[in-house]
């Protein structure tokens, strides 16, 4: 993504490179895989993990599971989760 090879304080950055898993059905304890968009390395060690999203679908019960998971699993690793959406795209220019 030009974005993040453009912006000086990425160091790194990897597409659907991290796995979270997640119990999507409690009844019958069904775990799936979710692969959030990016993850980011800043060039002060700060790492984030992105998802892109539609605003329309952040209701919606299977991504409501996936943004759950990972705010999980990003808090104990001591990372920060993102979610943006069209809105926030458009105010830094990408759409």
């Amino acid at each position: 993504m030009v974005y993040l090879d453009s912006n000086p304080d990425v160091v790194s950055w990897s597409y659907e490179k991290v796995v979270i898993e997640y119990i999507s059905n409690q009844k019958t304890k069904k775990i799936r895989k979710y692969y959030p968009d990016f993850e980011v390395e800043y060039i002060d060690g700060k790492k984030i993990i992105v998802e892109i999203k539609p605003s329309r679908k952040l209701q919606k019960a299977t991504i409501v599971k996936k943004i759950r998971a990972a705010k999980e699993w990003c808090t104990k690793r001591d990372l920060t989760y993102k979610i943006l959406t069209e809105i926030e795209l458009k105010d830094i220019g990408l759409l």
